[in-house]
């Protein structure tokens, strides 16, 4: 019981960190618009932010169960563990890029490599997630749009 139990916590903090990390990713394309250019034609890339889930882990944590602590290296393997399969995702979603001839990354692109990638349960999760959290953030910048014009 307690080990499964424990197992819910890493898949809660995982899900959470992948919508994070897939959300942040989308948010730092140009002009938003669900599009990250890959292959830029001029000048130098944007150096990418380093994503460190630890915030999101915790606060997935405190939310479900308040009195459960983490240790720095409970802590420091769920940030490995995240940033590894974030590292997953990401190149399964270049391959597939490549594989249709495009050099944009889209939000079916991350979805499909979340597909491929988790096990379907926690798969199925994952893009529903990502895509309300995608509908948020299209909401917010079109209210944002409305209120300066």
């Amino acid at each position: 019981s307690g080990f499964s139990r424990r197992i819910s916590y890493i898949r809660v903090a995982f899900i959470a960190c992948l919508f994070l990390s897939i959300f942040t990713l989308l948010k730092l394309s140009s002009g938003f618009g669900e599009r990250i250019n890959l292959l830029e034609k001029k000048g130098k890339r944007k150096a990418m932010p380093l994503i460190v889930p630890s915030a999101k882990i915790y606060k997935v944590l405190k939310e479900i169960h308040p009195d459960t602590r983490i240790s720095k290296k409970a802590m420091a393997v769920m940030n490995s563990f995240v940033n590894d399969q974030y590292d997953k995702i990401a190149a399964e979603a270049a391959r597939i890029l490549s594989f249709n001839k495009k050099s944009t990354l889209t939000a079916r692109e991350i979805q499909a490599s979340v597909k491929l990638l988790l096990p379907p349960e926690l798969a199925k999760h994952a893009c529903s997630r990502g895509a309300k959290a995608l509908a948020m953030y299209k909401q917010a910048v079109a209210a944002k749009a409305d209120s300066e014009s």
